[in-house]
């Protein structure tokens, strides 16, 4: 049976605006979970140091993904 991953289906289904998909880009050409958390956390930090703002859907957006990656790897960890 082929492995459906939490964090992909929170990418393919997030209903953000056009505007914030363009700002969180970035974390949509994730291609694990490992690598998810790592590309969620580097747009934080980027807009965290500029002048640039987040708006509040693509920071619960970020932290949906991350929980969705976190729980995938968990279950990874449990299954083996």
């Amino acid at each position: 049976m082929l492995k459906r991953y939490r964090y992909r289906f929170t990418l393919d289904k997030h209903g953000l605006r056009d505007y914030d998909v363009k700002n969180v880009g970035y974390v949509f050409e994730s291609s694990s979970p490992e690598d998810a958390i790592r590309r969620v956390n580097k747009v934080l930090k980027d807009y965290k140091f500029s002048d640039k703002r987040l708006s509040f859907y693509a920071r619960e957006f970020l932290e949906a993904v991350a929980i969705s990656a976190q729980t995938d790897l968990y279950e990874e960890e449990e299954c083996c």
